[in-house]
């Protein structure tokens, strides 16, 4: 069965927020949740900005302006997850950076769902969707774990 990239990339969204549930506890496992949310969101936001956001600026009128928006938010959460990855929980720099990566998907997440990949499917159709979904699932499967994955945090790309 092929999913399409709305259902891969919400899907993954609510990976995104179990693993900020669990973490929002005080589960002796932090630690390691920690890591395997910094590998998620690592890569899906890898993936989305591959796949996701070249569609959305390159098909979608206005799309420009929609992709460097995500782009941008993207951004904004590596820092945190570059602070979760060289602190530990319990600390002042861990606690902090997960609050402020909570906040940032809580505004995020909805954006995408109800606006950016409607405005996607709205131009180019369902068969399309699955076809994208089937591209991002392959990319997705093949991107290293943790923030290797990502761009530098200094690199800036806009779309025109």
């Amino acid at each position: 069965m092929h999913l399409d990239l709305a259902d891969l990339i919400n899907a993954e969204h609510r990976r995104i927020e179990e693993l900020l549930a669990e973490l929002a506890t005080d589960r002796e496992d932090r630690f390691p949740l920690a890591h395997r949310l910094i590998d998620e969101l690592a890569a899906h936001t890898t993936a989305e900005q591959q796949i996701f956001y070249p569609a959305l600026r390159d098909i979608v009128p206005g799309g420009a302006k929609m992709a460097n928006e995500g782009q941008q938010d993207h951004k904004t959460m590596q820092t945190a997850l570059v602070t979760l990855e060289t602190s530990h929980p319990g600390d002042d720099a861990f606690e902090s950076a997960l609050a402020f990566l909570a906040a940032c998907l809580h505004e995020h997440v909805p954006v995408e769902e109800n606006e950016l990949l409607p405005a996607l499917r709205a131009v180019i159709g369902e068969d399309k969707m699955r076809e994208l979904g089937d591209i991002y699932d392959q990319v997705r499967q093949n991107i290293p774990t943790g923030l290797q994955a990502m761009p530098p945090t200094d690199s800036n790309p806009r779309f025109r």
